[in-house]
């Protein structure tokens, strides 16, 4: 069985490689391509199983992961997970992938396909939004999908903020800041990412730009929320993974719906925008993600047959 580290799947799945992946995810998953149930939650959203499968019979992957809010006080991700790949033919389990970066990957490359088909061409401020384990990956995949020139980091814990600065300018070339306040943090920003376990929307519709994208990844369950009600009311586009995923998970959208805010029949799949390959239209966009297995499938498949190739 191979053992693929988180190093290792970020030397076999650079960002581009990811992003490219996952796009193909989405196509797969919207079209029926790939079969994956609603996740499993146990422990209001702190366990969480997750399968797919392609239907050529190719490959399964399994994977089950633990959200721990705490965590980052003790040292760790938030996020903790373990992959399996099985065999499509024979079922074998073939490969053992550290889940945790699988999913930070993953997670940032969907934004990074959202953000590619969905801003500005040449968008140049980004707003990130929280600062913990799914954070890089956000940053990396939009500067890898548009010519960001500056990164304007906000979160809760300051020193979260400038220590993902940091860390960041020694791999990217825009230049990084904190920001002292999320309203100042989207003042004029042409893409946000917003990465947190908020239960009630981090801002309001007015701190936006009249022509943003917003890639929204932390609410997953129906109790949490980092957008308002009146930017997905407003917005020319709302994109989700899935829509029985989102109708399950997103907490964002359900509440909305629920408020008479956001109507079901205006959300659309990512997987069938990239297939229609509609022009950006303006406006406020927002990509809401609560993650699909097949994001997962389409990562693992590729960085095991890199590491078999190699």
């Amino acid at each position: 069985m191979l053992v693929v580290s988180p190093d290792r799947l970020r030397e076999l799945v650079p960002m581009r490689a990811a992003i490219d992946a996952v796009r193909d995810g989405f196509i797969a998953g919207s079209s029926g391509g790939i079969e994956q149930p609603t996740r499993l939650a146990l422990e209001d959203g702190r366990a969480l199983a997750m399968l797919a499968a392609d239907r050529q019979g190719i490959g399964m992957v399994l994977k089950a992961v633990t959200v721990r809010s705490g965590n980052p006080g003790r040292g760790l991700p938030a996020v903790q997970a373990v992959v399996v790949w099985f065999d499509g033919e024979t079922g074998t389990p073939e490969a053992l992938i550290d889940g945790t970066a699988l999913t930070a990957i993953r997670t940032g490359a969907a934004s990074g396909v959202a953000t590619d088909l969905l801003a500005s061409p040449d968008a140049g401020v980004l707003a990130m939004i929280g600062a913990g384990g799914q954070a890089p990956d956000q940053v990396r995949a939009v500067c890898a999908v548009r010519p960001i020139r500056e990164v304007r980091i906000a979160s809760r814990d300051p020193l979260h903020a400038a220590d993902l600065a940091a860390r960041l300018t020694l791999e990217l070339e825009p230049v990084l800041v904190t920001a002292t306040t999320i309203p100042g943090a989207l003042a004029g920003a042409d893409v946000v990412c917003t990465a947190t376990t908020a239960t009630r929307p981090l801002f309001a519709t007015r701190d936006l730009a009249p022509a943003v994208h917003v890639n929204a990844i932390g609410a997953y369950t129906e109790a949490m929320c980092e957008l308002p009600a009146e930017l997905l009311a407003g917005a020319t586009v709302v994109a989700v993974d899935l829509i029985d995923a989102a109708l399950a998970e997103a907490g964002d959208l359900i509440q909305a719906i629920r408020g008479g805010l956001l109507q079901r029949e205006r959300l659309v799949e990512i997987g069938t925008l990239l297939v229609r390959r509609a022009p950006p239209p303006g406006g406020r966009t927002v990509f809401k993600s609560v993650g699909v297995a097949a994001q997962d499938w389409a990562l693992a498949r590729l960085a095991v047959d890199r590491a078999r190739a190699r």
